[in-house]
């Protein structure tokens, strides 16, 4: 009996001695529920842009939301009203009633007459009298469509305005040499060529004017530049040809001075015109 409660006794312990590893190790204990898992609140839909159609990105603007002629040929807005500013060239010297608008090397070719619709509709015509080749204007109209394969570069105008000169800052040209010419003729004709350079791609000769205080020519050459305008900062070569007025001249020897650049230049015999 004493044998076999010792027995007993053994299997007890060891039994315990089993569950306490068990639990110890985890694999007996109570049942935990699952967790719920808490509910966050569902984030506001967000834009997404469709594969292939970036979005539409707004175009740099000049002066009054203008855009300069590079602006508008880079990013091309067809047959939709905008305006566009640059510099005139090549007007009166196109086989059509149409001038060139450049900028940064870019160009336009803008017409102001004989605009006709497909439909036969033709577009009133916009007035270029006080514009010249050289100035910079403002241009309301269409970038017409192309027809072909290449970008179009039609733009027909519906307005066209000369930028004023509170637009733009004044200063002195840059004069590097000028040349004396006297032309063969009687009286004698004597013109003054001024060469320099420009700064940047905007600024342009604004002004010449020339006057005359004894035996010497004072010629003043201005240039302007549109005051927060983007310029290319590459020097620009330009070239003025001034005539002086030398009618009724006597004999001898003159000073041309172009913004402080001296040359001079001699007359043989008295420049009067004699009938």
């Amino acid at each position: 009996m004493k044998t076999t409660k010792k027995k007993s006794m053994t299997g007890l312990i060891t039994i315990v001695t089993i569950v306490a590893v068990l639990i110890s190790a985890g694999c007996i204990g109570e049942k935990t529920p699952p967790s719920v898992p808490t509910s966050t609140p569902t984030p506001a839909p967000t834009q997404t842009t469709t594969q292939g159609q970036p979005p539409v990105s707004a175009h740099t603007t000049g002066s009054d939301g203008a855009l300069n002629v590079s602006e508008l040929l880079d990013s091309p807005v067809y047959d939709t009203e905008v305006t566009v500013y640059g510099d005139v060239s090549a007007l009166g010297e196109l086989f059509c009633p149409c001038f060139a608008l450049t900028s940064d090397g870019k160009r336009l070719e803008v017409w102001y007459y004989m605009m006709k619709e497909d439909d036969g509709t033709e577009r009133p015509a916009v007035s270029v009298e006080g514009i010249g080749n050289g100035d910079r204007v403002v241009v309301t109209g269409e970038l017409r469509s192309s027809n072909g394969t290449a970008p179009s570069t039609t733009f027909w105008a519906s307005t066209i305005e000369k930028m004023v000169a509170e637009d733009a800052a004044v200063s002195l040209a840059s004069v590097n040499d000028i040349e004396i010419l006297l032309l063969e003729s009687f009286p004698v004709q004597i013109h003054a060529v001024a060469r320099g350079e420009h700064p940047d791609s905007c600024t342009k000769v604004d002004e010449v004017a020339a006057r005359r205080e004894g035996d010497t020519f004072f010629v003043t050459i201005t240039t302007s530049r549109p005051a927060d305008a983007m310029c290319a900062q590459v020097m620009t070569p330009f070239e003025e040809v001034v005539a002086l007025d030398v009618v009724g001249l006597k004999a001898g020897v003159y000073t041309v001075d172009v913004n402080g650049v001296r040359d001079t230049f001699e007359l043989q015999m008295d420049n009067i015109f004699e009938k």
